[in-house]
């Protein structure tokens, strides 16, 4: 049934596909971070966005433009990293692997919402196939998407940095941009009367903790304070910081770390194996999570902080 939904956005597979794309060929790299531009308004890919987002009409937003947000956010982390680790990442992982794996994680939500990371997967196959990129440059992609997202990012350890990027930018996404409009327009109303605080529906409480998100942006921070640092993480101070201004008269910050822990764990394992540690910031307090408290706990903010 997935392989029909598929062909069906898709459509069959060209007759003469052409040869395959070399990555020891730099004609063919210059090919590919073409069609990179050329995948990111793709009529086909913007379609399945636009039904992904549908189907996922319960949950927030998950469309074209969360797929845009993810992409931009993983771009400028990414240059964070190629700062911190110099010619550690070919031209094939920075300007193809990336991109296309941040641009196209959500895509599977089209076929299947619950699965959507396996099924982005299989679509991404397909279409990268017939585009005939390198086919380990495909499997690369695809193994992204099938493990972006954080129950299974927690079962394993990471082994590829734009695995580990892609993943800190989708779960750093996200704000009350993402509420739909019609649960925003009643949030406001609540909020007026001074009674946001409460969930007033069926599983409104990600809908409800999203309003409360006015802003997030992530920030590195290379002059942080390390306590105490563990063995892999960068010792200059570097770290990855989601910094949220939160209406808490909507939900406290501890219900975001509550509802999002998970999220967030990912983020801290991603962020130490890039070679930073992850942070969380709201309303200018800053916290890192304390393994022996099991619970995030505030920290100083040190003086040196760059945008992503």
């Amino acid at each position: 049934m997935n392989e029909e939904k598929i062909l069906r956005y898709l459509g069959p597979e060209p007759e003469n596909p052409g040869p395959w794309m070399s990555m020891s060929n730099p004609s063919d790299l210059a090919k590919a971070i073409a069609l990179v531009q050329t995948c990111l308004s793709d009529a086909q890919l913007l379609s399945l966005y636009d039904a992904g987002d549908k189907m996922s009409s319960a949950q927030t937003k998950h469309d074209i433009g969360h797929a845009f947000a993810v992409h931009e956010l993983a771009t400028s982390l990414l240059q964070e990293y190629i700062t911190l680790h110099p010619g550690q990442l070919d031209d094939w992982t920075t300007k193809v692997v990336v991109p296309l794996a941040a641009f196209l994680h959500d895509i599977g939500r089209a076929v299947d919402v619950d699965n959507h990371a396996v099924a982005g997967a299989a679509i991404v196959n397909v279409y990268l196939r017939r585009l005939r990129l390198p086919r380990e440059i495909i499997r690369r992609i695809c193994r992204v998407i099938a493990l972006h997202r954080s129950a299974q990012v927690l079962k394993m350890e990471f082994d590829d940095p734009a695995w580990a990027i892609v993943v800190i930018a989708d779960k750093c996404v996200g704000d009350e941009d993402r509420v739909r409009r019609t649960q925003a327009n009643i949030l406001r109303v609540l909020r007026f009367f001074g009674i946001a605080g409460r969930n007033w529906w069926t599983d409104a409480e990600h809908q409800r903790v999203n309003f409360a998100i006015k802003q997030a942006h992530l920030l590195v921070d290379s002059n942080e304070d390390l306590p105490q640092p563990g063995p892999q993480v960068n010792r200059l101070g570097n770290a990855i910081v989601l910094s949220i201004s939160l209406d808490e008269k909507i939900a406290p910050a501890t219900e975001v770390m509550s509802l999002y822990g998970n999220r967030f764990h990912a983020c801290g394992r991603a962020a130490q194996y890039l070679g930073f540690v992850f942070r969380l910031e709201f309303n200018g307090i800053r916290y890192m999570y304390d393994k022996n408290k099991n619970a995030w706990r505030p920290v100083q903010i040190s003086e040196t902080a760059i945008l992503v």
